[in-house]
């Protein structure tokens, strides 16, 4: 008890220094009532966890508050007043993460609905194809009651959920295979089908929104999972032609495609035009050097362009430096690698997939953001989770924080009730004898 809500006031403390040492940048009066309630559920969460036996993984939480309130000091850093509506979405998303910890009485029914599941991902992407508004090139957002939504978040939820199921439903066909070409034994397209289907509409209606960032992600979740969950490196070999030919086929058919892989190649032959976005990134990563130049000393919070969303790495890695940026990193190796520990200590073969697709998820996202504003990869224009600045973002993210952590709690108690009953049988069997 004394040790978690120690690790809840050093994580609050965190944010209330980066903010001290901003010194509220000229906002405190609007940024000190919604600061105060998410520290406030910050440390009533630990209590309730108490409250109500919470054992399942004790590192996740902290290390994804952690990273939250670095990502709120660094949105106050760069522009206060989103980071005003960032921090009502933060404890909103803290609390939604409570209810489905809590609430969720068996995540097992969370794979009842496969279709539907899928359908849900296609309708979403279709609604905003259609009715959407474009933001950075890509038809991405829709405005619901003056609010900015981007369905693509939610899609990820969705997705998971069809894809666990799905694969925990054919597992054995996608691993043995039914159909054979040559040496290789391949499912047959009943067994395929669902999911080249889901697939094929998803992929080709992101296309359609020119938000090839997040067809990146989707494809290699798909990809992913299906490899961790058959463990047929086939799958891999197949998906790599596709995916270079889709790439060669968008590259082809989209005008801003080519920019992006110009701009990525040589963003030097026009660092004031097309090239200056990541060409500023790398100037303010390469500043920061070892230790940083110091919070609120960098030049990257006003000369990046969209800091807040796309490049908050680069101003942490100015700012921080070098130590900070790895700091950053492995709070996110943390949550990936228990994700998977999640994963394996599950009792079903539901919770093991999905949460291994949540760890999967959530390092593809890490690596492609990264990628992008180091000039590994092409920018994608995708959020960091819990980092950037944006409420659709956060709140699907808390969403599958606590299905994750619902896991893992469910997971610990069944190894605890299991571990009870084996005692007090091994009790009343020695009782027995005497």
């Amino acid at each position: 008890m004394i040790q978690r809500l120690s690790m809840r006031f050093l994580i609050s403390g965190i944010m209330w220094l980066g903010l001290y040492l901003l010194q509220w940048e000229g906002h405190m009066s609007q940024l000190l009532l919604p600061t105060l309630i998410l520290t406030s559920i910050i440390l009533l969460g630990s209590l309730i966890e108490q409250i109500l036996h919470y054992q399942g993984d004790p590192y996740i939480l902290p290390s994804v508050q952690a990273i939250l309130a670095i990502g709120i000091v660094f949105i106050v850093r760069i522009n206060p007043e989103s980071a005003v509506h960032q921090l009502w979405w933060a404890s909103i998303g803290q609390i939604i993460f409570y209810v489905v910890l809590w609430l969720i009485r068996d995540y097992r029914q969370l794979g009842k609905y496969k279709y539907l599941s899928g359908l849900l991902a296609v309708g979403l992407l279709l609604v905003t194809l259609l009715f959407g508004v474009s933001s950075g090139g890509a038809k991405s957002w829709l405005r619901i009651a003056g609010i900015g939504v981007e369905p693509e978040e939610f899609v990820k939820l969705a997705l998971l959920l069809f894809l666990t199921t799905y694969l925990e439903d054919n597992e054995e066909l996608l691993r043995v295979g039914t159909v054979q070409w040559g040496k290789l034994s391949l499912p047959d397209w009943r067994t395929m089908g669902p999911f080249m289907v889901i697939v094929a509409f998803v992929l080709g209606i992101l296309a359609a929104q020119k938000s090839l960032g997040v067809a990146l992600l989707f494809y290699m979740l798909f990809v992913l999972m299906l490899y961790v969950v058959t463990e047929r490196s086939i799958y891999l070999g197949i998906s790599l032609p596709i995916f270079l030919l889709t790439g060669t086929i968008g590259y082809k058919l989209f005008a801003h495609v080519r920019v992006r892989v110009m701009v990525w190649m040589n963003p030097w032959q026009d660092p004031t035009g097309m090239g200056y976005q990541i060409a500023q990134s790398l100037f303010a990563i390469s500043g920061g050097r070892i230790l940083g130049t110091g919070l609120g000393n960098g030049i990257g919070a006003w000369s990046v362009p969209v800091a807040s969303t796309d490049f908050i790495f680069s101003i942490i890695a100015e700012e921080l430096g070098f130590v900070g940026a790895m700091a950053v990193l492995s709070l996110f190796l943390v949550v990936v690698m228990r994700a998977f520990t999640v994963s394996l200590k599950a009792k079903d073969r539901f919770g093991q997939i999905l949460a291994a697709g949540i760890g999967i998820l959530l390092g593809s996202e890490t690596l492609i953001i990264l990628a992008g504003v180091t000039k590994l990869l092409p920018l994608t224009g995708i959020p960091l989770p819990w980092v950037s600045y944006g409420g659709s973002s956060l709140i699907v993210h808390f969403i599958i924080l606590g299905v994750l952590l619902n896991i893992s709690n469910t997971t610990a108690v069944g190894s605890y009730r299991t571990k009870r009953k084996g005692r007090e049988s091994a009790i009343l069997h020695t009782r027995y004898i005497e």
